[in-house]
């Protein structure tokens, strides 16, 4: 018992020890083999009660301690390892061992190796490849795009008479340079016509206006304007680098050399994350490449690739999980960021997605049912008497709303007093109010409450001096390449391309073997005579007679597939009716 008591006397006091040597640094005791040993199952001891006073489960009077986590307990020993402590421990529960090290030290580098981590540290996705630093490229003209009372129609002829169909119907709403602009609305609502007319894809409006810095649309305008297509238009057997490279050469500017537009390529590149699959063919059906979000990122770096002051996108992120369609969208923000003005259609985004949108349009068989901040969407349909039941995805909501489905919705009062003063078939289904009705009572919610002050705010001129809006128009269109270097690189590109399918085995066979079986059987056949010419004959006939290739060939293989079938070799017995076509024996 004695001896017990002193050894824990000489355990505290090697304790007490080292805590002077760590303190003072210059004064050190001497230690003897049984004390450094005592001292060490004391410090073992300590570490175990408290491993075991916070691990999960236990109950006591030890039961107030917090805690610590995996990361913090790991912080808590490299604070002890990188202080200088001459002493470093190691405990383990299963086996009740201790071992001590002395003069041990971690390199500056391991130590930084070993430092606790979090989320922000992450910088690679799976899907995406690692993200790089945002590269600055020249600076982008900003554009200010503004649209007032828009209206298109469609002229439909039929076979007795001509309609117009109304398409979009006083479409209003305006943009600004680092903001991106989201149109929602169900199929058929007008979204991609809208993006057309302001891309300049399609002819002028019916009636209002569109502008871009306080000017009309003009053709000098489309060197700034990258437009994203709903459908992917690139060559299935091209890879990610070839592509953009390509598209480079083609749309730069001549003033830049063949290495500058290169380098360009390659940044864009690691700007979108495509770094992983720079050597991957795009794939297509039949063609296995990239994965959708990784196409689509292609898209967006033809269209960026030229620095583009407007960049316009129809549903990019259609066909794709919720994670690769969020990345996307940061994508899109981080363009905005650097000066650009961004306009998409998206069809029902997540929650997540919703949220990252600056501002919304929400459409509804053509008619405006909303314009404004994103974040102040679900607010305005409050004040107008709808509301969710239910917890429900934003944009969920507003696409049931824009349906006229008001399940899981509250109903407006003015409503309700419709339905029950109407009570007619047109008015009501199941007991709610039909869907015209409710689209009829949005528009005029909308027209009533928001759209007096918005049309006032987009009738005020902008504050844009004159040199900005000048600069659009007065600058002339620089060319990317010239006409003979643009049938260079598109030949070399249509090599790339067609490789797989006209450089195959089989094909270099067929063209080949026809080759010398025709050569060798129309050899020295000579043209002196008329009956010599006769044979080359058929062909220059149906040559000049139809000028169109696959017509030609058609008529040539059915005419010779005739005579072959009735020449006697195939078919013993050719009936009487068609044996005039058989050739004459000599």
């Amino acid at each position: 018992m004695s001896g017990t008591s002193i050894l824990r006397t000489k355990s505290d006091q090697l304790v007490e020890a080292i805590s002077a040597a760590m303190g003072g640094g210059t004064k050190s005791s001497p230690m003897s083999g049984e004390a450094a040993g005592g001292g060490m199952e004391t410090l073992s001891r300590k570490s175990s009660r408290r491993l075991t006073s916070a691990s999960p489960g236990r109950s006591g009077k030890n039961n107030t301690h917090i805690r610590k986590s995996r990361s913090a307990q790991l912080k808590f020993d490299l604070d002890e390892v990188s202080s200088g402590a001459a002493l470093s421990r190691a405990s383990s529960a299963s086996l009740g061992l201790s071992f001590s090290f002395t003069g041990f030290t971690v390199p500056p580098d391991e130590i930084a190796d070993m430092k606790p981590f979090s989320d922000d540290d992450i910088t690679e996705d799976l899907e995406a490849g690692t993200r790089k630093m945002k590269i600055q490229t020249e600076p982008t003209l900003p554009i200010y795009l503004k649209f007032t009372e828009v209206c298109y129609k469609v002229v439909l002829k039929g076979v007795t008479s001509t309609t117009e169909k109304e398409i979009l119907s006083g479409i209003s709403g305006s943009v600004d340079p680092g903001e991106v602009l989201a149109m929602m609305g169900p199929s058929g609502s007008g979204k991609t016509t809208l993006l057309s007319l302001l891309g300049g894809r399609i002819k002028e409006p019916t009636e209002g206006a569109i502008t871009y810095n306080e000017q009309p649309y003009s053709k000098l305008l489309k060197s700034r304007i990258g437009f994203v297509t709903q459908d992917d238009i690139l060559f299935p057997h091209l890879t990610v680098r070839e592509t953009l490279t390509y598209a480079a050469r083609l749309r730069l500017p001549k003033k830049l050399t063949k290495e500058e537009k290169e380098k360009r390529a390659i940044d864009v590149i690691y700007e979108l994350g495509l770094e992983r699959c720079q050597d991957t063919m795009i794939g297509g059906s039949f063609v296995r490449g990239v994965s959708g979000g990784e196409r689509k990122r292609v898209c967006i770096g033809n269209e960026i690739i030229i620095n583009p002051s407007l960049l316009f996108l129809d549903e990019p992120t259609s066909g794709l999980d919720s994670t690769t369609a969020l990345r996307i969208v940061e994508i899109l923000h981080d363009i905005a960021e650097a000066g650009k003005t961004v306009i998409t259609t998206i069809h029902q985004p997540s929650s997540r997605l919703f949220h990252k949108f600056d501002k919304l349009i929400l459409l509804g068989k053509g008619s405006l049912l909303y314009f404004g901040k994103a974040s102040e969407a679900m607010v305005y349909f409050s004040a107008i008497g709808c509301s969710p039941l239910i917890s429900m995805n934003p944009a969920e909501f507003l696409l049931d709303l824009a349906n006229g489905n008001l399940n899981d919705v509250s109903v407006p009062s003015e409503l309700e007093d419709r339905v029950q003063i109407g009570n007619s078939d047109r008015e009501t289904r199941n007991g709610k109010p039909s869907p015209a009705i409710v689209h009829e009572y949005l528009v005029e919610a909308y027209e009533t409450r928001v759209a007096e002050s918005e049309k006032k705010k987009l009738m005020a001129p902008m504050m844009i001096d004159e040199e900005l809006k000048c600069k659009v128009f007065n600058a002339k269109r620089e060319w990317g390449a010239s006409w003979c270097e643009q049938y260079s690189i598109l030949f070399w590109r249509g090599l790339k391309e067609r490789r797989h399918d006209y450089f195959s085995w089989l094909r270099i066979t067929q063209v080949v073997a026809t080759a010398v079986i025709l050569g060798l059987l129309w050899w020295q056949s000579g043209g002196d005579s008329l009956k010599q010419m006769q044979e080359q004959g058929l062909g220059l006939a149906i040559g000049a007679t139809l000028m169109d290739l696959k017509r030609a060939t058609t008529l040539a293989s059915v005419t010779v597939m005739t005579f072959m079938l009735a020449g006697g070799y195939f078919v013993k017995k050719v009936p009487v009716f068609i044996s005039w076509l058989r050739t004459r024996k000599e």
